[in-house]
């Protein structure tokens, strides 16, 4: 058996190409010369020995953040993923050691963890896998999810966290670091090995705020006495909040006034389908609050002292 050197796949690399990346690791490429000749009128042919090659496996991986924008958190959430996708771009089958990126502090966040998506692209404790390692074939790549709680007391605006990926076929993290695996070498390419990214949480410190009224129809609260309630639900911070849904309770003592229930000042007439018993519920949608748009919504309702 013959095969190239070590030193001819260390200079393509270092050359700028990943030598054979697209043939498999450990494919022999066989060659025989041939020649034809006439002699006296009389054709001839010769054949030279077989000279077979070994292709040897270039370590190469890439690490990419799949979001394409800042993952928006707020305090206190747990286990807010960030999407990373890791590929084999080398030739051969490779198993890679997971940690976190290095450049990422584990003091802004807690209880980081990676886990390996079941395909869907969508993070999901019941269907994902919590992992520290992975095996993937030449070629292929599979996404990541960098998870972490976001603490109460959080203080940045912005925080990068991400994943990184050690190959263990090569020990070391140089590129063009050797290894024999027996019929043929393993080589380190550009990345040495190793590949890491990072994405991105925004911190949207966001909430609701209520506030409530009582008007009473008389100077005194008795038998008889209606009381007016206005509720109001304005949004602290910037950035959306969603399904926004305001509740109350008919206060023990008192009953509902008919048909007095309103949504920013416009009668619903509809009390059976926001009156439950003594629960009142009023869907009101989603509430955006940017620097120059502040919403506001208010529910009224009536109820009268028994």
């Amino acid at each position: 058996m013959v095969r190239f050197g070590v030193g001819i796949l260390l200079s393509m690399i270092c050359g700028g190409v990943l030598w054979a990346q697209g043939v498999a690791a450990g494919t022999p490429i066989v060659n025989i010369a041939q020649l034809t000749y006439d002699m006296n009128g009389t054709s001839y042919t010769a054949q030279s020995n077989s000279v077979t090659d070994i292709v040897d496996q270039v370590i190469s991986l890439d690490m990419v953040c799949q979001d394409t924008a800042p993952v928006d958190v707020q305090k206190g959430e747990t286990q807010r993923a960030l999407t990373l996708m890791l590929s084999n771009t080398g030739n051969g089958n490779d198993h890679y050691n997971l940690t976190f990126d290095t450049n990422s502090s584990a003091t802004d966040v807690s209880n980081r963890q990676i886990w390996l998506d079941d395909g869907d692209g969508i993070f999901n404790t019941a269907s994902d896998t919590q992992i520290s390692d992975l095996n993937l074939s030449a070629d292929s790549n599979a996404t990541l999810f960098f998870v972490s709680d976001i603490p109460a007391n959080a203080s940045w605006s912005t925080i990068s966290h991400g994943i990184r990926a050690e190959s263990d076929i090569v020990p070391g993290t140089n590129p063009g670091d050797v290894v024999n695996l027996g019929s043929y070498f393993a080589v380190n390419g550009f990345e040495g090995g190793v590949e890491s990214a990072l994405c991105t949480y925004r911190l949207i410190d966001l909430s609701l705020q209520l506030s409530k009224t009582a008007t009473l129809s008389s100077p005194q609260l008795y038998i008889g006495t209606t009381i007016h309630y206005t509720i109001t639900a304005s949004v602290v911070g910037l950035g959306t909040l969603d399904n926004v849904v305001i509740t109350d309770l008919i206060p023990t003592g008192t009953s509902y006034i008919a048909n007095s229930l309103k949504l920013d000042s416009t009668p619903l007439n509809n009390d059976p389908l926001y009156i439950v018993g003594n629960t009142v519920t009023v869907p009101v949608g989603s509430m955006t609050q940017t620097a120059s748009v502040h919403p506001v919504h208010t529910v009224e309702f009536d109820v009268v002292v028994q």
